[in-house]
């Protein structure tokens, strides 16, 4: 795919967002990269290399992180420095050694691996430098990778670094429209999302640097940093970073668990990912383990009434704990990653995290390290409800913990997960499908006077069906614990809801042939709702809702088409 071909015009700043987005596509072509890139952000990284040549001195030790190509290693080699350069993309170090520089005596190492696996003594190096690698890192990660260049360094090493961050003032608007434009063609694409350093600044002076110099382009969109170790700090090892508490209390609180609610828990809601507390804990105070899903929180929080605990929030990219265990965003990696970017087990003499039940999809306890130096905690599984943590935390009764663990889909659960998934439906499926049909019958209805009007009301009737459909679903859906597979239970709830919406159409309609035109779509509205409502049930095995997909898609699409064409004819003859 010819990235440049795509997006032949690139304004002055918008090609720093491609640069974010487009990263990882352009590393899939290395003989390419370097010059795409340079197009990219309109010559930045070039300058961002020479404004690091120039910091480095003479016959210095050096790291480079996320070397890419080699080309920067390679100037710096050239410059009688010894330096070793890593890349985890093993096209890319393949690329840079075929491209090794000849008829030099140069100190150059290229090797596969990433920062994290990397071994490095400590204080052995007098730069580590990164360009544009740690848009890839997760804020704990970042984290994570600036304690070890901190270890990694010299008293007086320094970290050269660039990346994109936030642009200043009001170029902030511009550039998140963009930004938003860009990861849904990444999300069309199948690529990976990469992280814009929101809070970078404020990890550096807790970690226990201090910048030195630093640089910008783009009002502030791209910047270069040079870091060293704080004075006061060398002799010490670095800091953790923790974030400021997050208020659950309040008019403002509530606000924010009724926008998840309605708008179907749909979108990535974060709050910074790691230790925060509940009441004033001390060593010995419990560690609950929960996703930085803002709604998860809020309630976690409201729900501990101020019981002293450390709340250890992993980074599950904003998603609540079930959806985020279910999509790989909350399991084993995620977990070791906020102990160590956190430093929990320094805090605390406890040695047992608390997980959410429902993160048992995605956490595999016996795949977790044992008597690691790393991993000193041993984890079990709370109760499903947050609301029941209290009585838990107080009562160490085995019988009665085992019942909290069970999950309990009652009415009142169904009905919460009617009002999301509703909102979810309307958001992302039915709400532009039905306003644009709408509009199209208003301007066929134009030339025709009135004739056209009473048949704009269909579609309000439409609304009603797909409200109807989802309470009937959240009503009666222990009526299909018949069956196990969705498949089944769609195909019940299409004929009951075919029953029941055509029950309605009948008093509304009478015996007009209209509604013989509709029941196909009726019965479509029950079969796609209920496989719909399956992420919403919490009692699916997600192995088994994806080896039914293939075959739900199929009939999904044969009894769609079939129901627009019908209810179509049936609109324009009523």
């Amino acid at each position: 795919m010819n990235i440049i071909a795509e997006f032949p015009k690139i304004h002055e700043y918008e090609s720093t967002e491609m640069s974010v987005v487009y990263m990882r596509k352009l590393e899939e072509k290395p003989e390419t990269y370097d010059n795409k890139f340079t197009t990219l952000t309109k010559g930045v990284n070039l300058e961002v290399n020479s404004w690091i040549l120039n910091k480095l001195g003479s016959s210095e030790t050096v790291l480079e992180v996320g070397c890419g190509t080699g080309i920067l290693a390679s100037r710096i080699a050239s410059k009688g420095h010894n330096v070793v350069a890593i890349d985890k993309d093993y096209k890319m170090i393949s690329h840079a050694m075929k491209n090794y520089p000849t008829g030099e005596d140069l100190n150059l190492l290229y090797q596969i691996g990433t920062f994290s696996d990397f071994p490095i003594e400590p204080n052995s190096k007098d730069a580590i430098i990164s360009t544009f690698m740690l848009s890839e890192l997760r804020p704990l990660e970042q984290q994570i990778f600036l304690r070890k260049v901190w270890t990694a360094l010299k008293p007086d090493g320094r970290l050269l670094l660039s990346a994109e961050f936030l642009p200043s003032g009001i170029w902030k608007v511009p550039f998140k429209i963009r930004r938003w434009r860009y990861k849904k063609k990444l999300k069309r694409q199948k690529l990976n999302q990469t992280q814009i350093l929101k809070h970078f600044f404020q990890y550096i002076e807790l970690i226990g640097y201090t910048i030195t110099s630093q640089k910008q382009w783009k009002h502030g969109a791209i910047q270069a940093l040079e870091l060293k170790k704080s004075d006061q700090m060398r002799s010490q090892e670095p800091r953790y970073y923790f974030p400021e508490q997050v208020s659950h209390k309040g008019f403002k609180s509530h606000l924010k668990i009724l926008r998840c609610l309605l708008t179907g828990q749909v979108d990535s809601v974060p709050i910074e990912p790691g230790i925060y507390q509940s009441g004033n804990p001390n060593k010995d105070s419990p560690i609950l383990v929960t996703a930085n899903y803002e709604y998860s929180y809020i309630k976690l929080l409201k729900h501990l009434k101020g019981i002293d605990a450390w709340i250890l929030c992993v980074d599950s990219n904003g998603i609540n704990v079930w959806c985020a265990a279910r999509g790989n965003d909350f399991g084993n990696r995620q977990l070791l990653e906020a102990v160590e970017a956190t430093g929990i087990q320094a805090i605390t003499e406890g040695r047992t995290l608390i997980l959410p039940q429902l993160a048992a999809g995605g956490v595999s306890i016996p795949n977790l390290p044992k008597n690691s130096d790393k991993f000193k905690f041993q984890v079990k599984y709370g109760p499903v409800w947050s609301s029941t943590l209290p009585e838990y935390l107080k009562f160490d009764m085995k019988e009665k913990n085992e019942k909290m663990r069970i999950l309990k889909f009652n009415l009142s659960h169904r009905m919460r997960a009617w009002i999301t998934h509703t909102t979810f439906l309307f958001r992302k499926i039915f709400l532009v499908p039905i306003l644009a049909f709408f509009f199209i019958f208003l301007i066929l209805a134009f030339p025709f006077g009135q004739i056209w009007t009473h048949k704009s009301l269909i579609f309000l009737e439409i609304v009603l069906w797909i409200l109807i459909t989802n309470v009937l679903i959240s009503m009666l859906f222990p009526l299909s614990s018949f069956s196990r597979k969705f498949i089944y239970k769609s195909l019940f709830f299409g004929i009951l809801n075919l029953i029941a919406l055509g029950s309605i159409s009948y008093l509304i309609h009478g015996q007009n042939p209209f509604i013989l035109w509709m029941i196909i779509f009726q019965f479509w509205l029950g079969f796609f709702s209920t496989m719909s409502f399956s992420g919403y049930t919490m009692t699916t095995n997600p192995k088994e809702i994806q080896a039914e997909y293939p075959l739900f898609t199929k009939i999904n699409k044969v009894i769609l088409i079939s129901s627009l064409i019908f209810l179509t004819i049936g609109i324009c003859f009523y």
